[in-house]
Order: C-alpha cells, then sequence, then structure tokens
C-alpha cells in the first residue's frame, strides 16, 4: 500500500453536477504517482450511450494537500471530446480527495476515497459487531 503522501493505488468516487443538474456519477480510479506527479485512468459510465463505460486519462500534479488533474476520454460516445479539470484537497490521514471539476463555465463536484481506506472501514465494523 502506498502512503499518505502517494496517492498510487484504487480510488472509488462520484461527481456531482451544479445545483442538481445532472446525476451523481460514479467513478473508479487507478493512479500511479512518481515524485509530485501522477498519471492514470478513470473508468465511468457512459451517460450518453449508455453502451459501454467511458475511459479516460488522468494527468496530475500534487503538493503537500493539494490536488490538480485533468481528465482526457480516450474510449467514449458522442459528447465526451472536452478534457475536465479537477482540483481537490487531499485529507490528512491521505485516504480523501474532495473538490471541484470544471469544463467550461460548468462546474461541481467531486470526492475520491482511496480503496484500501474503504476496506479498513469495513474491517473497523465487523470487528466491532464481532465484539459486542
Amino acid at each position: 500500500m502506498a502512503g499518505k503522501d502517494d496517492l498510487t493505488g484504487q480510488w472509488d468516487g462520484h461527481f456531482d453536477y451544479p445545483a442538481g443538474s445532472g446525476p451523481s456519477t460514479a467513478f473508479i480510479a487507478n493512479i500511479q504517482q512518481k515524485g509530485g506527479r501522477f498519471t492514470g485512468t478513470i473508468i465511468e459510465p457512459d451517460l450518453y450511450s449508455g453502451a459501454a463505460p467511458a475511459e479516460a486519462q488522468i494527468i496530475g500534479v500534487v503538493a503537500g494537500q493539494s490536488v490538480d488533474f485533468t481528465k482526457t476520454y480516450v474510449r467514449a460516445s458522442r459528447g465526451y471530446e472536452n478534457p475536465v479539470d479537477y482540483v481537490g484537497q487531499l485529507s490528512g490521514d491521505g485516504n480523501r480527495i474532495t473538490g471541484m471539476w470544471s469544463i467550461y463555465d460548468m462546474n461541481g463536484t467531486f470526492e475520491m476515497t482511496r480503496q484500501v481506506a474503504i476496506e479498513e472501514s469495513v474491517e473497523r465494523a465487523e470487528t466491532v459487531e464481532i465484539d459486542r
């Protein structure tokens, strides 16, 4: 597992549209970080065609708690031609990123949680249940 200062790994997330103008959309991000830069992929539902999932590449930077990346779709239906910018803050424990996405004059919010953090949370809940 990567340390709290390294984003490498799988993240489960979702992004939301402004004022509820679209559905909350789940995604899975796989990130590989080297130094202050990272690359990766995102897979999410293709909301335009409803067919195969949309796939995108990401490239970004992390400096302290600040995370900034651009998502560029590489396999998706018509309507996904433009890159999307993401700017967020990494939590103190390194397991959650929250922030804003933007494309032209539209923006919304996003949140990502490191997959290991989700698994550890489930394990703690199961341990509490067993101890009762």
